[in-house]
């Protein structure tokens, strides 16, 4: 069992109130996955808290701590679970713990780069990591043969340190800085001049991948693919209306149970209104993930922004 897979294994298992079982099977899941072991604590803290032990929820924390591990001190602070926690003096010693590491580690996060694909394809996909993701886990979501076989794939990392190996794309500007420079070092090293490139991403980083191709002055990207798109609709219209690409070619991949299905709704009304070429492609039942078939899903999507369709 893969982490997703693990995570929603826990969730249904909460949902069924069966919680002890879903401590047992964390607790075990942080052999498995040692540099996990931060969201296995804070799940774990979570459920203790819900359950009235701040005993039990603390001394989860500080084992995390223990190991190295830590969290965006936010993470705890705004977390709604963990209420009971909140006036305690050890909790308090914790995110202040949490806050001088992320304030460190901050300084010393750049963007960074991966390569996984067929290096013979004409056809590249730049995708950009959800927020709260990093290089090696959003590299392993795109690993399916059909993908590997079919597309040369490049992978950035944003600069941006969101928690313990977790990166965001939250400054714009920043955002595209990392984008540009890192596929600018992926173009120089595989030669991709005579190749098709698709800029893609999922959640915050489909929205960033729309953006970006939208803007006229992004000579860089001109089709992209957003899959489960946390769209930003106010930003997307200013883009838009000021600085359209007319070239931009794209393609929407989400579910009907997205919490975000209803402002994919919205863009797709936009790009309408503006007569901007657009495909929607809505999986039933799927939530904020990635789809089952998804070597199947992307070659729909890469067919219609290679106008194939």
């Amino acid at each position: 069992m893969n982490f997703a897979n693990l995570q929603k294994h826990v969730i249904e298992l909460v949902q069924e109130k069966r919680s002890d079982e879903a401590l047992s099977i964390m607790e075990d899941a942080k052999k498995d996955f040692p540099n996990k072991i931060d969201r296995l604590g804070h799940w774990k803290a979570n459920l203790y808290s819900i359950e009235g032990k701040k005993e039990e929820a603390l001394a989860e924390l500080n084992e995390v701590l223990a190991n190295g591990l830590w969290w965006n001190p936010d993470l705890l602070t705004s977390d709604p679970e963990l209420d009971i926690l909140k006036d305690s003096t050890e909790f308090k010693n914790i995110v202040n713990t949490c806050q001088s590491i992320f304030e460190k580690e901050k300084e010393a996060a750049q963007a960074e780069w991966n390569v996984l694909g067929n290096p013979l394809s004409d056809t590249v996909i730049f995708p950009l990591h959800w927020k709260g993701s990093n290089l090696v886990d959003f590299t392993m979501q795109w690993s399916e043969e059909k993908l590997v076989s079919n597309y040369l794939l490049g992978f950035p990392q944003s600069s941006q340190l969101f928690s313990y190996a977790c990166y965001a794309w939250n400054d714009k500007d920043i955002a595209s800085r990392d984008v540009r420079t890192t596929f600018r070092e992926f173009e120089k090293n595989y030669n991709l001049y005579d190749k098709e490139v698709i800029l893609s991403g999922a959640s915050q980083g489909a929205n960033i991948a729309a953006q970006l191709s939208l803007r006229s002055d992004v000579e860089e990207f001109n089709e992209f693919i957003a899959i489960a798109p946390a769209f930003e609709i106010n930003e997307l219209e200013n883009i838009i209306t000021t600085n359209l690409n007319g070239k931009v070619r794209g393609c929407i991949i989400t579910g009907d149970k997205d919490p975000f299905y209803e402002s994919v709704l919205k863009a797709v009304t936009l790009f309408d209104t503006y007569q901007i070429a657009c495909k929607l492609i809505v999986i039933k039942g799927m939530g904020h993930t990635l789809p089952d078939d998804f070597g199947d899903v992307m070659e729909q999507a890469v067919n219609f922004v290679k106008n194939k369709e």
